[in-house]
């Protein structure tokens, strides 16, 4: 029998009895719209965690002076040392095979002047290597050089906030500000990149020379932090351990047995946590929505089985004029495969329409993949074929004289 002659008989057949037909294609796709919907909430997340992560600073891993735990849901300095120094971050780059580039920084929340304007503002010592490790761009003017570094020359980048608090939309490159009541010449500014994931606004924050922050503004020796780049993101792992071993060793802490006097915040395991328990949450909702597909298969069970008890005639009058047992096994497949066809396609229509919506409405990222989708339709087909395969051979294998005495 040829393909599209099966396709239109089986329609003919499904159509005949349209209520039965569409709760049975409703059963399944409301299974796959369940799928699609958390698998793209799933990925969505994902997908933020990793642009979170490529955001903040490709194989990033900061060295945080003290101790760290979260206040109020966020990350923060709960207990601030005074032992981690420049030279940590010059022995860093010299004895660490895995680390590639290495910027201190030290900073403090001062009130910034330009004319009648002010504001508060995070003023972050830095070295040259800040906008290429934290992939902070620069977005007018420039950046300050190792050697302005070095001089301790009073220069600064702003944020994007910084800039719009203080001149709005003139462009500030050129002008004097005044930081705790010290002039600094405004070289360039950064581009916007918004809140990052421990809930601090990196737009609202001005970066000058490391020294100068040091000697002019602050008037310490020790960091807050330091911020290294591994090599790659295979070797970050090592790049922690090498970290952790030297500064133990150059504070001296194993020979006193003390808790380390810094905390190590590799973005990284973070990241791969997180998208691991999003992973696991995503599956446990699929399993679930599994079993709604599952009874969706059994409503097309249930469909194909009254469709043979209600067409035995036909079936006994289509063998006894010659129709073989695989004509009808193919007639009854094609018909459930019809029924998982339309229950997917509904599927993955509505479950793209609630993903958009979802994306649009709320806070919550999706992204649905093709793979997804193509897994989808394969796997309602699958469903359609599977409950149809037990209907079909019992249609197949009716004795035709009592199939067409019943009729």
């Amino acid at each position: 029998m040829k393909l599209t002659k099966n396709i239109k008989l089986s329609w003919k057949a499904l159509l005949v009895n349209k209520s039965r037909t569409f709760f049975a294609i409703m059963g399944l796709s409301i299974g796959i719209t369940t799928v699609m919907v958390m698998v793209s909430i799933g990925n969505g997340a994902k997908k933020k965690m990793t642009e979170q992560f490529e955001k903040m600073g490709a194989n990033m891993i900061a060295i945080n002076s003290g101790k760290m735990g979260k206040v109020i849901g966020r990350e923060q300095q709960i207990n601030l040392a005074t032992t981690l120094t420049l030279k940590d971050a010059e022995a860093i780059i010299e004895e660490c095979s895995s680390v590639e580039k290495v910027v201190p920084t030290a900073d403090t929340y001062v009130k910034i002047k330009y004319g009648d304007a002010t504001t508060m503002a995070m003023v972050q010592g830095a070295s040259s290597d800040f906008p290429e490790v934290k992939n902070f761009p620069v977005k007018e003017g420039r950046f300050f050089t190792n050697k302005e570094d070095k001089l301790v020359k009073r220069v600064a980048v702003l944020g994007y906030q910084v800039q719009t608090n203080l001149f709005g939309n003139e462009n500030p490159v050129g002008e004097i500000i005044l930081i705790k009541n010290i002039p600094f010449e405004v070289i360039g500014t950064l581009t916007s990149k918004g809140v990052s994931a421990e809930g601090t606004n990196e737009d609202k924050a001005i970066v000058i020379p490391i020294q100068t922050s040091l000697r002019r503004v602050l008037n310490r020796d020790y960091l807050n932090r330091i911020f290294i780049k591994a090599k790659n993101k295979e070797v970050m792992n090592l790049a922690e351990s090498e970290v952790e071993s030297l500064l133990r060793k150059r504070h001296k802490l194993d020979i006193r047995n003390k808790e380390n006097d810094f905390t190590l915040d590799n973005k990284l395991n973070a990241m791969n946590a997180e998208k691991e328990s999003s992973q696991m949450f995503t599956w446990l909702i699929v399993g679930i929505a599994g079993i709604s597909l599952l009874v969706g298969g059994v409503g097309v069970l249930a469909v194909m089985l009254l469709s043979i008890r209600e067409r035995t005639g036909e079936i006994g009058l289509r063998i006894s004029v010659g129709a073989r047992k695989k004509d009808i096994v193919w007639q009854f497949l094609s018909e459930s495969s019809m029924l998982g066809i339309s229950g997917g396609m509904t599927g993955v229509l509505s479950g793209l329409l609630i993903a958009w919506i979802i994306g649009a409405t709320t806070q919550w990222q999706t992204y649905i993949s093709v793979s997804s989708i193509v897994f989808s339709v394969v796997f309602s087909i699958s469903i359609g074929l599977i409950f149809g395969v037990f209907p079909a051979l019992k249609a197949a294998n009716l004795d035709p004289i009592l199939a067409l005495q019943e009729e």
